[in-house]
């Protein structure tokens, strides 16, 4: 585990390194704003490490157990083969946006929950022209639970397009839009 500078600590490296160089006659002004640079784009770094840790610690965490429920849990396309049939049902546009009723179809003997819908490039919808466009908003389930042997519509809202949508990717994975 990387332990972070404190703000004390950094503000004293910086007076002592001025000192420093004011003794050896280097550019006082020029040491410090490097070193303080350093400092800072460390400092940057490990807190963007440290997040991302936990982002991951909690995915694994959530992937690894059943939910509550005993719903086995589903964060990619890879783990959805043979068991989630995804489907586009229904497509309604706007001036503003798009919405868009996927089927999940579940074929196990379990109740499936796909979570993190929500993040981003999860769920896009691609136009005829290869441009795609995020969800809006926080009006989208982050997740949708799929009882065993049946399957749910679930609406998702995306920004409006400019050309007229032609599939939705799930995880990677392209789902045509019926014409």
């Amino acid at each position: 585990m990387t332990l972070l500078p404190s703000r004390a600590t950094l503000f004293f490296s910086g007076i002592l390194l001025s000192s420093v160089c004011l003794a050896e006659g280097e550019p006082a002004e020029s040491v410090i704003k490097d070193s303080t640079k350093s400092a800072v784009s460390s400092f940057i770094t490990a807190g963007k490490n440290l997040l991302g840790g936990v982002s991951e610690g909690v995915l694994d965490g959530r992937e690894s157990v059943q939910g509550t429920d005993g719903a086995a849990i589903i964060s990619s396309d890879e783990q959805m083969k043979d068991r989630i049939n995804v489907e586009v049902l229904k497509l309604e546009s706007s001036d503003e946006n798009v919405t868009i009723t996927l089927g999940f179809k579940n074929s196990t003997d379990t109740q499936l929950r796909l979570i993190n819908l929500g993040q981003t490039g999860a769920l896009l919808a691609i136009d005829q022209a290869g441009y795609a466009n995020r969800l809006t908003g926080l009006d989208n389930a982050d997740e949708v639970t799929v009882p065993p042997k049946t399957a749910v519509r679930q609406k998702f809202v995306f920004e409006g397009m400019n050309e007229a949508i032609s599939s939705v990717r799930v995880w990677g994975k392209d789902y045509s839009v019926k014409k």
